[in-house]
C-alpha cells in the first residue's frame, strides 16, 4: 500500500505523468467504447460484411488524415502563441480556420463524390449510400481538429479527455441504436458522424473565454509551411495500418478480409492506448523547445510508458488468445486466434514510430519524413506482391516496422537539434 501510494504522489507531482495520466484513462474509455462499437458491429453483420464495414473505416482513417494535421498544427501555433500570451491571435486563428476548412469540405466532397464508382469497383462496395455517408462525415468532423487543437494546445488536458469521452459514449449509444433496428453499415456510419459532431458542440463550453477576447490578425503562412510536412507525416503514419487492410480486402476473400480486419481491429487498441502519450508530449516538447529547455526526458518517458502499456496488452493477446476472441467476436472469428498476438506486436511497434515521429515535428526536424516514406512504399510493394495469406502480411509488416523503429529511434537519439530562436515560430 505504501509503495502504492508513493507512485500516486510521484504522478501528481510530475505534469507530464499527471496530464499522461488523464488523458490516457480519458482515450482508455473513449477506446474501450469504440471497440464495444465494432465488436457489436461485428457480431451483428458478420464476417463478409464485417469486411466491408472494416474497409470503409479504412476509408475514414485515411479521409481523416487531414483533420490530424490540423490538430496538430493547430495545437502546435496555439502553445506557441500561449507562451507570448498572444491569445488574440488564437481566436483569429480559430475563426479564420473554420471558415477555410468547411470551404476545403465543399470541394472535396465533390471530387469524392465524382470517384465513387471507381472506389466501389475497385472495393467491391454494392451500394453507394456508404459512400454519400463517407463524404457528409468528412464534412462533419472537419471542424473538431480546430477545437480539440486549441484544448491541446492550451493544455486544456481535462477538457480534452472530456471531448474524447463524449465522441466514444455516442458513438456507441449511436450505433447500439442504429445497427440495432436493422441499418447495418449504415447505422454504423451514420454513427461516426454523430461522434464528431456532438464534441465539437460542447468544446464551446472550455473554450469561451477565447472568444470574449478581441482577435488579432496575423502572417499565416508558416501555418501552411509547417502542415505540409505534418500532412505528410501523418498521411503516412496512416497508411502504416490502412493501406494492409484495403489490399487484403482486393485480394483475399471476403471471409478472410473480414478476418484480417477483425485481428487488425484488436491490434489497433494498442495504438490507441498509447495516444494519449503523444497528445501530452507534442505541446509540452513544443514549448520547451520554444523556451530553449532540455525536452529529451520527455520522450524517453513517454517511449518508457509506451512500451509498458503496450508490452502489457501484447502479452495478453498471446496467452490468452482464444478466450478474448471468443469474448469479444464470438465463435466465427475463432480463425483469428492465431494471429492476434503477432499483430498487437506489429502496433505496439507502430505505437513506438508515432511517438517518434511526432516528438521530431514538435521540435521542427523534419527529415525522418524521408526515413517513414520509404518504408510505406516498401511495404505497398510487398503486400501486393506477397498476399497469399494472412499470415503472409503480418510477416512483412512485423519485418518491416521493426527495421522503421530501429532507423527512427537511431535518427532522433544520436542527433542535437538547432536551438529554437524564440522570437519567431
Amino acid at each position: 500500500m505504501g509503495n502504492i501510494n508513493r507512485y500516486v504522489q510521484r504522478i501528481k507531482s510530475n505534469e507530464f505523468l499527471r496530464n499522461t495520466f488523464l488523458l490516457l484513462i480519458a482515450t482508455l474509455i473513449m477506446n474501450i467504447f469504440g471497440f464495444l462499437f465494432n465488436f457489436y458491429v461485428a457480431r451483428k453483420l458478420g464476417p463478409a460484411d464485417f469486411g466491408i464495414f472494416g474497409v470503409l473505416s479504412s476509408l475514414i482513417y485515411l479521409l481523416i488524415v487531414p483533420l490530424t494535421t490540423i490538430q496538430t498544427t493547430i495545437t502546435k501555433f496555439v502553445a506557441s502563441f500561449k507562451v507570448s500570451n498572444e491569445y488574440g491571435k488564437i481566436k483569429y486563428l480559430f475563426l479564420r480556420s473554420l471558415f477555410k476548412l468547411l470551404l476545403f469540405g465543399a470541394i472535396f466532397i465533390v471530387i469524392f463524390f465524382s470517384l465513387s464508382n471507381l472506389i466501389m469497383d475497385f472495393l467491391y462496395i454494392p451500394s453507394f449510400i456508404p459512400l454519400l455517408l463517407l463524404g457528409i462525415f468528412f464534412l462533419f468532423s472537419l471542424v473538431i481538429p480546430v477545437s480539440r487543437g486549441l484544448l491541446q494546445g492550451l493544455q486544456k488536458f481535462k477538457s480534452l479527455g472530456y471531448n474524447f469521452i463524449l465522441e466514444g459514449l455516442s458513438k456507441f449509444i449511436g450505433g447500439l441504436i442504429l445497427v440495432g433496428i436493422g441499418l447495418g453499415i449504415n447505422g454504423a456510419l451514420i454513427a461516426f458522424i454523430i461522434s464528431y459532431f456532438l464534441p465539437f458542440l460542447f468544446s464551446f463550453i472550455p473554450l469561451k473565454f477565447v472568444f470574449s477576447i478581441d482577435k488579432i490578425k496575423f502572417e499565416t503562412k508558416n501555418i501552411y509551411f509547417y502542415s505540409f510536412p505534418v500532412l505528410l507525416t501523418t498521411f503516412l503514419l496512416t497508411a502504416v495500418y490502412t493501406i494492409d487492410t484495403i489490399l487484403v480486402k482486393h485480394f483475399l476473400s471476403s471471409i478472410e478480409a473480414g478476418y484480417y480486419l477483425a485481428t487488425s481491429k484488436l491490434g489497433t487498441i494498442i495504438y490507441f492506448a498509447s495516444g494519449a502519450v503523444t497528445l501530452v508530449l507534442f505541446p509540452q516538447v513544443t514549448e520547451l523547445h520554444l523556451k530553449n529547455q532540455d525536452h529529451k526526458k520527455i520522450l524517453k518517458r513517454a517511449l518508457l510508458i509506451v512500451s509498458l502499456l503496450s508490452g502489457f496488452i501484447t502479452l495478453l493477446y498471446f496467452l490468452f488468445a482464444k478466450l478474448i476472441v471468443l469474448a469479444l467476436f464470438g465463435q466465427q472469428y475463432l480463425e483469428i486466434t492465431n494471429y492476434i498476438g503477432l499483430f498487437a506486436l506489429i502496433m505496439s511497434i507502430f505505437s513506438l514510430v508515432y511517438v517518434l515521429c511526432f516528438y521530431n515535428l514538435s521540435i521542427n526536424r523534419m527529415n525522418f519524413i524521408y526515413v517513414l516514406g520509404f518504408f510505406i512504399l516498401l511495404e505497398a510493394v510487398l503486400v501486393w506482391l506477397f498476399h497469399d495469406s494472412i499470415m503472409e502480411v503480418i510477416t512483412i509488416l512485423l519485418s518491416l516496422l521493426s527495421f522503421l523503429l530501429l532507423s527512427l529511434l537511431v535518427f532522433t537519439l544520436a542527433k542535437n537539434e538547432p536551438k529554437h530562436n524564440n522570437t519567431s515560430i
